[in-house]
């Protein structure tokens, strides 16, 4: 038997406190951890450092940020998971977005996966970093390259922290990490060595998931409109409905629910106009200054 220790830091919103902008990386390990979960962990203390640098300039976000390092993942998700629970109602109503790394670095490329509203931000700040790997290229640059073009994986399976927020509360979830896949996970390959010689010999790669991961985050909490673009979870919605079509061979029932996609496209364009009167992209300067060796 053991005590489950989640450790959350809260830096409470000037403007909206009831409003939460969620950062989380489980902590606890099989073997030595240097890719899961600890390239992730890093990563959050760099995070939790660079806002730190700011609160002490005098900055405070307009909603709040939680920054949770959760205890028990590779157990079944415990520690995320019997928070949520416990807190359900108050997360269904206040949380604006769930930002989740877990393996943050474990090879070559940036892989990401959201619920449809979050990716025209995701792609947004993937603009503003610099890429680790090639010189004079953003990490949107070589993202789009990639594979034939930009993915955006569909959070459907169950494998780590977001799980919970998503599939439990319904909450918007990112899910970003670096290298497709890593052959020495869950083993005692997963080393600082192995780190060092293969995953990320610079550490670069840690330092462009800090900054995306930081800078969705100041988006979140500082926008004066949240920065989601429904427009794009309706195209989502409408080519499930599609699929959805042929194989009731386009009933009423189906026809309704497309009257339905249509409204939300129409409410998101509303929105869109009304967001295009706010401005707000000074966050990547202060962010970027407050680099360090990790």
């Amino acid at each position: 038997m053991a005590t489950i220790k989640d450790i959350f830091a809260v830096i409470k919103g000037r403007e909206e406190p009831d409003r939460y902008v969620i950062l989380g990386n489980h902590r606890d390990a099989w073997t030595y951890g240097a890719v899961d979960p600890n390239s992730g962990t890093a990563a959050l203390l760099n995070v939790a450092r660079r806002l730190g640098i700011m609160l002490q300039s005098g900055w405070t976000p307009r909603r709040t940020i939680i920054l949770c390092s959760w205890d028990a993942e590779e157990f079944g998700m415990i520690g995320s998971t019997e928070w949520v629970e416990e807190n359900l109602g108050d997360l269904q109503s206040k949380a604006v977005a769930y930002l989740n790394v877990d393996c943050a670095v474990q090879g070559m490329g940036l892989f990401a996966g959201s619920t449809p509203q979050l990716d025209k931000l995701l792609i947004d700040v993937t603009r503003q970093v610099k890429d680790p790997d090639v010189e004079g290229k953003t990490v949107h640059d070589t993202w789009s390259t990639m594979n034939g073009g930009i993915n955006i994986e569909r959070l459907a399976r169950t494998d780590s922290d977001f799980a919970p927020f998503l599939h439990h509360a319904g909450i918007p979830c990112v899910d970003l990490y670096y290298g497709k896949e890593f052959p020495g996970y869950h083993t005692a390959l997963d080393s600082y060595i192995w780190m060092e010689n293969h995953g990320d010999p610079l550490f670069l790669r840690h330092l462009a998931i800090t900054e995306i991961w930081g800078l969705l985050a100041l988006r979140l909490a500082n926008d004066l409109v949240l920065p989601f673009d429904y427009h794009t979870y309706a195209s989502q919605l409408q080519e499930h409905t599609n699929v959805l079509a042929d194989r009731m061979n386009n009933s009423q029932s189906v026809s309704v629910i497309h009257g339905f996609i249509n409204d939300l496209s129409s409410a998101a364009t509303e929105v869109q106009k009304e967001a295009k009167v706010c401005s707000g992209y000074t966050y990547f300067i202060v962010f970027s200054l407050c680099i360090a060796p990790l």
